[in-house]
């Protein structure tokens, strides 16, 4: 959730560090404020639940102008969680000079570019009053506003040469006319009243002050724009498991997914995020599970669980393990790390194994013991006594004592292996700062699992405001270590949910109130060079999804990915066959008739049973049973073409 001017400032800022970046960039501010709009940016107000700004000094004049002809319009919706946007071009149908019939002019030739390079999703019949077009944004809304930024930035990057390209057209049929881009000079002048505005009514917001460069001692807010916690839902098949690689290496390495190429194809894009993933995953800086029925708050936090004998004589031992969630914890939280750790431990191991069995003396009374290895690669104490009871010191309980100087247990024989692993050989311990760094926890399928139970008393440990170091920290005493545990404000947590396992609305109320709920629903541009020789994927896709959505919902979609790289009568045949045909199949609990529907008589066939006779068996009405039935033809590469043209056709045969 953001107020109204936060979401001003949040723009203001990015339109300025884009001007930092080149300053030819240039924009529209609010130079005027009457009362309550003393601290807005732009032209606006709260109660509307919008903004706008423009790049253009283009003078227009007709009753009810507010002297823009273009205008790119940032929208908050009225629960204050959801974004939106679009250019809006607007005059008058009715010039009534030269400079207003060059505006109309330019707005009319902008009609085509605009629809093909970004779409139009509103545009005015020509007989009305004032003639206006408004783009279509690539989504309806957003819960995330960097995300929005990013869409925003793709199209005024097509938007402004278009505009501009029109404008110097016009310009040589009349070269009187008005239009250019706001000029620095302008630009400069609008922020110094912006500035002298805001010295002047600050004082209820340093916030401000600071935005706009104005000197100031007090600490400044720095307020992430990425949710701390999400998740993206949606149908199957929309590529919410790959962008959460996409979204937890930006949050991890920004500079690695802003440096990529913008000429590369997607596949070497995705190949490049993937690859930088799997880095940070095996840095343990990601960590990726998956929620099921028979997760636990054990696998998820911490639990009692079984230490296998050290020996044959041993019995099952038992001990408090680290759940996923409590390690990521901890690894965020690290004051001190190690690079050659688990190689000197490999090294110790292997000699020890070798030797079969080496001696040490413990450090305080120097008595004598044996070490061996077991098949689990955990050291074996053997002390030297009649009873000789043996004891295991694990490789975690090592890397706890040596990195970190925390003793889980045996202490007399973690200590003296422990010395005797750094100094032999010389294990290296760094102080390190993981608070600095970002780490991300990527849970799939969320929704599969109990997250109240998983979760427990953590739950409301997640919260932002609630993490360490915040202002509202809170600390919880674990039922199984005893130790006071909070979540690190460094960690973020990333879910996906299948909207057609089941539904937001559904979740626990817990846990929708603490995450940012991101949809993501099919995405036909991802395929709309997808053809197997005339035959569009994308259409397929749309007509499939529009029949779905009417028979079901649109939870019931099909995702884009069940169609990508689709490009041959082979694949083609394989998509529908292993993939569409068994997920419909579901969907429809085995009803082929809507199958049918949705497939048409390409895929499903029809039979009539009108000569099938039933037994002379005496029963009312029996006749009635005698109705069609349906089943599902064999596709392959000779005819998935053919079936899936008869796919799109609407008109009954």
């Amino acid at each position: 959730m953001i107020d109204y001017k936060d979401y001003e400032r949040e723009v203001y800022n990015w339109l300025s560090n884009k001007n930092k970046q080149d300053s030819n960039f240039t924009f529209s501010l609010r130079q005027k404020a009457s009362k309550g709009s003393e601290l807005d940016y732009f032209i606006g107000t709260e109660k509307s639940k919008y903004f706008a700004v423009t790049f253009w000094s283009i003078p227009v004049t007709f009753p009810g102008s507010s002297g823009d002809f273009i205008g790119l319009v940032f929208k908050l919706s009225k629960d204050y969680v959801r974004y939106g946007y679009d250019f809006k071009f607007t005059q008058t149908n009715n010039p009534g000079d030269r400079q207003n019939k060059s505006v109309l002019n330019v707005l009319k030739a902008l009609v085509e570019p605009i629809r093909e390079n970004i779409g139009v999703i509103r545009e005015s019949d020509a007989l009305n009053k004032m003639f206006t077009i408004r783009t279509k944004p690539k989504k309806v809304n957003y819960t995330n506003l960097d995300d929005m930024l990013v869409d925003v930035e793709d199209d005024l990057l097509k938007i402004i040469p278009i505009v501009n390209g029109q404008i110097e057209g016009e310009k040589r049929v009349n070269p009187e006319f008005e239009a250019h881009r706001i000029s620095k000079e302008v630009f400069a002048d609008m922020r110094a009243k912006l500035l002298a505005r805001f010295e002047k009514f600050g004082e209820q917001s340093d916030l401000n002050k600071e935005s706009v460069g104005v000197s100031n001692t007090r600490k400044t807010i720095n307020r992430s724009l990425k949710p701390i916690n999400q998740i993206l839902y949606g149908p199957p098949g929309t590529g919410k498991t790959y962008a959460t690689k996409e979204m937890s290496v930006a949050i991890i390495d920004k500079d690695f997914i802003t440096g990529i190429d913008k000429t590369l194809s997607n596949k070497d894009k995705r190949k490049l995020i993937s690859d930088r993933y799997t880095e940070l995953c095996n840095s343990e800086q990601i960590v990726f599970t998956t929620f099921h029925q028979s997760i636990s708050y054990e696998d998820f936090v911490e639990g009692i669980k079984p230490v296998p004998p050290v020996s044959e004589e041993s019995s099952i031992n038992y001990k408090i393990e680290d759940g996923i969630f409590k390690n990521i914890c901890k690894k965020a939280s690290e004051i001190k790390s190690s690079s050659n750790f688990d190689d000197a431990y490999s090294k110790f191991v292997n000699d020890v194994v070798e030797a079969g069995t080496i001696e040490l003396k413990s450090l305080v009374q120097k008595k004598p013991f044996n070490v061996r290895i077991n098949s689990n690669e955990t050291a074996v104490a053997i002390p030297k006594t009649e009873i000789a009871t043996e004891m295991g010191i694990t490789k975690e309980m090592m890397r706890e004592y040596i990195v970190n100087g925390i003793i889980k247990d045996w202490k007399t024989y973690t200590t003296a292996i422990g010395e005797y692993i750094k100094e032999t050989y010389k294990v290296s311990v760094e102080n390190t700062d993981s608070k600095a760094k970002n780490y991300v926890l990527i849970i799939d399928e969320i929704n599969r699992g109990n997250v109240s139970a998983i979760f427990g008393e953590l739950i409301t440990l997640i919260e932002p405001d609630k993490r360490i170091g915040q202002v509202e920290q809170l600390l919880v005493k674990l039922p199984y270590s005893k130790i006071d545990f909070g979540v690190p404000a460094n960690l973020y947590i990333i879910g996906t949910m299948n909207t057609a396992d089941r539904s937001v609305e559904a979740l626990d109320t817990a846990l929708r109130r603490r995450f940012e709920f991101k949809e993501m629903m099919p995405d036909y541009t991802v395929i709309e060079n997808e053809f197997v020789k005339d035959v569009s994927m994308s259409e397929v896709l749309e007509t499939i999804n529009q029949r779905i959505e009417l028979l079901i919902d649109r939870d019931h979609t099909i995702g884009h990915s069940y169609f990508v790289g689709v490009d041959n009568e082979e694949k083609l045949a394989n998509a529908f066959n292993n993939k569409i045909v068994p997920l419909l199949q579901e969907y429809f609990y085995g009803d082929y008739g809507k199958i049918g529907l949705v497939l048409g008589k390409g895929f499903v066939k029809r039979k009539k049973n009108e000569n099938i006779k039933f037994s002379s068996f005496k029963y009312e009405e029996k006749n009635d049973f005698i109705t069609p039935t349906f089943s599902l033809k064999l596709i392959d590469e000779s005819n998935s073409v053919d079936a899936v043209k008869q796919l799109l056709e609407t008109k009954e045969k």
